[in-house]
């Protein structure tokens, strides 16, 4: 859908302007768009997140549990 809607908005700059300013405009944001997606799949794969460390203890009563 999101790449459907940035080719709607690149066809509609390039038929709406005759000197191809705003598609090149359009192309420059679409680069920058990629490139920042892309880097935040690398960051979110490459990053190390810790495991939760607290220990949970919880007592659950035996009548929870049928028999």
């Amino acid at each position: 859908m999101v790449s459907t809607l940035i080719g709607f908005l690149a066809l509609s700059f390039s038929r709406h302007n005759s000197s191809g300013v705003m598609s090149r405009f359009a192309s420059v944001l679409l680069v920058l768009l990629l490139l920042v997606l892309c880097g935040g799949v690398v960051l979110l794969a490459s990053w190390d997140l810790p495991a939760p460390s607290k220990a949970v203890e919880k007592v659950l009563p035996d009548e929870r549990f049928p028999r």
